[in-house]
């Protein structure tokens, strides 16, 4: 039974409602976990330990990663009671590809890690990135899940208001932090990255809220209020993103815009939402350039990274720097991958090679793509980048009757998508886009 799109016409049970009322929860538990771990740390700073720095971040994604799980499995169960009603019967259920890739994939990696061995990274995790076997598998059977099962339109959107509305906060918080007096609750972060330990992870979060909120206000219809929140946190975010400095999202944004207003343009065909996908468009480029005025470019990125691709075209010794270091990455973890191409390594299992390759400055591959294939070996790499092209490829046939929240998410989906190819998954941003490609995914789901 295919899941109608219009929540008074769904025929959902009141037990059905109250299941996705406990998804939401869950999943807004997520989508506020940089603000909760924000006023976490203004109450209660983290105290120094004679092992470094107390971290409770870990310890706040773990309650809400358990709390995902429980729901997952829940829901799984009655998925599974479902289809096998559905064979008795004598009905044979419809598969929902991406969902089936994904579970196959998690299957993949288990079996990985038997053959590399469990070991005590790949139960709990390294001490910085804090991502287990169990984290890698709920990203693709726990969050991704809950956000394709997420089918109120109310839920969806109200998720993405929150979504927002912790962003914008945060943003201002930033941007008062870095125009007046660093606040203390920022302290321990590496540039301008919020909460999060690093400012490439907030590049990462930053991407997807600037696209969702590009997206929902060209396509929210009659909302004002909606495409005025989404205003002030497109200009906000895009003013943070040029002073964050991650490059990598940067360009991530640029090409999602580019490829948002092509699907409205050429998908959707819709007058109204054009028009408000050229006032991004120009939004973002009067950003920009005003940035640039007030000596915030990213014009020495662009010249370096023209530099960097000439470097790598002519085989020269400098390539190896490129991309801040990611090109030497890169080519030494193809070489790993090349050492064992089927289950790879288990998790962070190159993490002492990468080490001495790059004399202790890194120990991942900077690219989610070979982090898939040098961890769980090449079929995982393929079935990871098959689920992706069968959720955003399947969009295309859809895009002019898609809803906004869908469109948001597709849109966003391919930000991050783009900005994974010179990033690294994170236990507390990489959630964010399962949920978000989830989403993407509601009118192909058809079993409840």
């Amino acid at each position: 039974m295919k899941v109608d799109s219009a929540d008074n016409k769904t025929g959902r049970t009141g037990k059905e409602q109250y299941l996705e009322i406990l998804v939401f929860f869950v999943l807004c538990l997520f989508m506020i976990s940089p603000l909760v771990q924000t006023v976490r740390e203004f109450i209660a700073p983290h105290k120094e330990t004679p092992f470094g720095p107390l971290r409770t971040y870990p310890n706040t994604i773990g309650i809400i990663n358990v709390l995902a799980a429980i729901v997952a499995i829940l829901l799984w169960g009655l998925l599974l009671l479902h289809v096998k009603r559905e064979w008795q019967q004598g009905r044979k259920p419809k598969v929902f590809l991406p969902l089936a890739v994904f579970g196959a994939l998690a299957l993949w990696i288990y079996i990985s890690q038997t053959v590399n061995g469990f070991t005590e990274i790949a139960y709990v995790g390294d001490n910085y990135r804090s991502e287990s076997l169990f984290t890698f598998i709920l990203y693709l059977i726990g969050y991704f899940f809950l956000g394709v099962v997420l089918q109120s339109d109310r839920l969806r959107k109200a998720l993405c208001i929150v979504f927002l509305g912790t962003n914008l906060i945060i943003g201002i918080l930033v941007l008062i932090g870095y125009f007046t007096s660093p606040l203390e609750v920022f302290s321990d972060s590496e540039g301008v990255a919020a909460i999060f330990h690093q400012f490439n992870h907030y590049g990462y979060y930053l991407v997807l809220a600037i696209l969702v909120s590009a997206a929902l206000f060209i396509a929210a219809g009659e909302q004002v209020w909606l495409r005025v929140l989404c205003a002030v946190v497109f200009v906000t975010d895009n003013v943070i993103l040029i002073l964050n400095n991650t490059f990598g999202c940067y360009l991530a944004v640029i090409a999602a815009l580019v490829f948002g207003t092509a699907v409205v343009i050429i998908g959707r065909r819709n007058r109204g939402e054009i028009i408000r996908a050229l006032i991004v468009c120009g939004a973002f480029v009067v950003i920009t350039v005003s940035m640039h005025l007030f000596n915030h470019s990213a014009a020495k990125d662009v010249t370096k990274l023209v530099d960097d691709i000439g470097n790598i075209a002519a085989d020269d010794e400098k390539a190896k720097n490129a991309g801040t270091g990611r090109w030497l990455l890169w080519t030494l973890t193809v070489d790993h991958i090349k050492e064992r191409p089927v289950f790879g390594w288990g998790v962070d299992g190159i993490e002492e090679q990468l080490r001495a390759g790059t004399n202790g400055m890194n120990d991942r591959p900077h690219n989610e793509y070979l982090q898939w294939s040098v961890f769980f070996g090449i079929p995982a790499g393929l079935l990871y980048f098959a689920g992706l092209c069968f959720v955003m490829f399947g969009m295309f046939p859809r895009i002019r009757k898609t809803d906004s929240v869908s469109l948001a998410c597709f849109i966003a989906s391919a930000g991050y998508i783009a900005s994974s190819f010179v990033g690294n998954t994170m236990y507390y941003t990489a959630p964010f886009f399962f949920i978000i490609l989830g989403m993407v995914c509601r009118d192909r789901f058809y079993a409840k």
